[in-house]
């Protein structure tokens, strides 16, 4: 397998790769990660956009609900804008905008992500990754969304956002639903986030997201 090697973030620094994490501790209790459920995935049938929604359609009803068992946080001004921040990233994500989210990182914040494929800098690297194929047989990320904030909690320059993330695989596999922890820092008078999350291991294909991806930065 190829790995990338990158200086990832607002910076665009080079230096080479391996795995990281993000997310941790906070006065809500931590998120804990879970396997996207369902069978292996099988070769998708040609068929036209609408039987496509339709079989998607059986699968999203059990999300709807899940998701409207938690009430949305009631963020204030400075709690929204780190909020919109983790939108955009997990937004990004789902259009494939490799440009669009490395500008959301804080310089250096990749720098330890090890891209299965693509070479050059962050946002090649991403262009290249987000749906890889594992030959292992793990998720194939298709898109994301963020169904809901859970809570934004912000000490001086420092926030922590737990965004539900919904996260749809090719194939016939079931939605992964999930709290995803992401860290920012205020810097040059905007949020910055200063760790991968769960969501952009989802989007590169990585199996075993690390347990450490909960966990503040150091």
């Amino acid at each position: 397998m190829a790995l990338g090697a990158a200086g990832c973030g607002g910076g665009g620094q080079t230096s080479t790769a391996t795995v990281a994490s993000t997310t941790g501790s906070s006065t809500s209790a931590t998120p804990a990660l879970k396997r996207p459920a369902g069978p292996a995935p099988r070769k998708a049938s040609k068929s036209s956009g609408h039987k496509q929604a339709r079989r998607d359609q059986p699968k999203h009803h059990p999300v709807k609900a899940a998701v409207s068992e938690t009430n949305p946080a009631r963020l204030d001004p400075a709690q929204r804008g780190a909020a919109a921040i983790v939108r955009d990233y997990v937004d990004a994500l789902d259009s494939r905008n490799g440009a669009r989210a490395c500008a959301l990182f804080a310089p250096g914040a990749l720098n330890e992500v090890r891209f299965p494929r693509g070479r050059g800098g962050c946002a090649s690297l991403l262009d290249s990754s987000i749906g890889y194929r594992d030959p292992r047989g793990f998720p194939v990320y298709r898109g994301s969304h963020v169904a809901r904030i859970a809570s934004v909690s912000i000490d001086g320059a420092e926030a922590r956002v737990v965004a539900t993330d919904v996260t749809d695989f090719a194939g016939n596999r079931e939605p992964s639903i999930e709290d995803d922890v992401v860290y920012l820092h205020r810097q040059g008078g905007r949020w910055l986030i200063v760790k991968p999350s769960a969501a952009l291991y989802r989007a590169i294909g990585v199996g075993d997201i690390p347990p450490t991806v909960l966990a503040p930065p150091n």
